[in-house]
């Protein structure tokens, strides 16, 4: 009984889950923000496409 006395219970801090969930959540936003940026470019790209085939049509 004398050993038990000498433990005290400590508060639980997980500081490391909590800076790892925030540098998740920064990625999963960064990435997000990347796919919407390749996401415009390939609208453009079949925009263009269609256009191009449009001209071809009524040059053909």
């Amino acid at each position: 009984m004398a050993e038990e006395s000498r433990w005290k219970e400590a508060e639980l801090r997980r500081d490391d889950i909590k800076k790892l969930l925030e540098n998740t959540k920064k990625l999963a936003e960064m990435y997000s923000d990347l796919l919407a940026v390749k996401r415009t470019g390939w609208e453009n790209v079949l925009k263009s496409k269609i256009k191009r085939e449009e001209k071809e049509k009524q040059n053909g």
